[in-house]
């Protein structure tokens, strides 16, 4: 597929319906949507599935937590320093448990029709964006030798309204699609400038505006990057990771024994580990592993 001669391309926006949101169920036409975007494009956006005053609250307590994380020696940078994109963990206090954010119903659902039932949730973190004129090189989340089946997804959710102005991340469309495109590494480097340049022309990149409460859930395989914020406000996107159930993995998340009986899962299968309320989550765990065991 070609993108039109100057026109902007956009994802898959789905709004969804007062129905929908009092049932917390898709309706049979915004499920079809969202899967059809899915294997085509590789992401889908539900516009209106998170509460917004939630994300306030998150956001308040996430961006004090940034300015503290940002001082640390031992802070997570997401690739070069001058990205100043740091990898940040969700606050586990007693207040900041959301359904809607970390078991978002209307995705589970349709990453039980992508995945099968019971998606595995083996990731759940985030992403801080300060601000900064350095992106990141365009990468995908996985290690070569990936299945070429649809095995796993993010879903991210911006605390905030996003733009190309603070850093909305650039997507790839299509790039899970095809094997030719496999060769781009995790890192983003080495050989792939001209694979790159050559998809470019073909389909170009995105960054979406999107308001405040949208989801994205996007094919772990997908091509993307992060996006310089050039704004002074700090933008923290979350992420939670889910993998089929046939997908071999035993990566596990670190949540507090207070959240124990908590949190509604639904139709997705937690993979966690229980830890003492009172640890240091700040500096969070960054030996992660979403690589399929043999």
């Amino acid at each position: 597929m070609t993108a039109q001669k100057n026109k902007v391309e956009q994802p898959r926006i789905i709004r969804l319906t007062d129905e929908e949101l009092e049932t917390k169920t898709m309706g049979s036409y915004n499920l079809q949507a969202a899967l059809e975007a899915l294997h085509a494009d590789g992401l889908v956006v539900l516009e209106n599935a998170v509460d917004p005053a939630h994300l306030d609250h998150l956001n308040q307590r996430m961006v004090a937590d940034a300015e503290q994380l940002k001082t640390r020696e031992k802070a997570h940078i997401n690739f070069s320093a001058e990205t100043r994109n740091f990898q940040q963990e969700p606050v586990p206090e007693e207040g900041y448990i959301f359904d809607d954010i970390i078991a978002n119903p209307w995705a589970a659902e349709i990453l039980e029709h992508m995945l099968g039932p019971k998606p595995k949730i083996r990731l759940y973190s985030a992403n801080t964006a300060f601000k900064a004129e350095a992106r990141q090189p365009v990468h995908i989340d996985m290690a070569l030798g990936y299945p070429r089946t649809p095995f796993g997804f993010c879903v991210n959710i911006n605390l905030v309204s996003t733009s190309p102005e603070n850093g909305a991340t650039e997507f790839w469309l299509g790039t899970h699609n095809d094997p030719a495109l496999e060769a781009l590494t995790i890192n983003g480097h080495g050989d792939d400038d001209k694979l790159v340049e050559e998809r470019r022309k073909v389909r170009p990149p995105i960054q979406a505006s999107l308001p405040k409460g949208s989801l994205i859930i996007r094919d772990i395989r997908i091509w993307h990057a992060g996006m310089p914020n050039r704004t002074d406000d700090t933008r923290v996107m979350l992420v939670t990771v889910a993998v089929a159930p046939w997908y071999r993995n035993k990566q596990k998340i670190l949540l507090p024994m207070r959240w124990q009986n908590r949190i509604q899962w639904g139709k997705l299968d937690p993979c966690i580990e229980w830890v003492e309320n009172d640890r240091n989550y700040l500096q969070g765990s960054h030996d992660i592993s979403l690589a399929q065991l043999p």
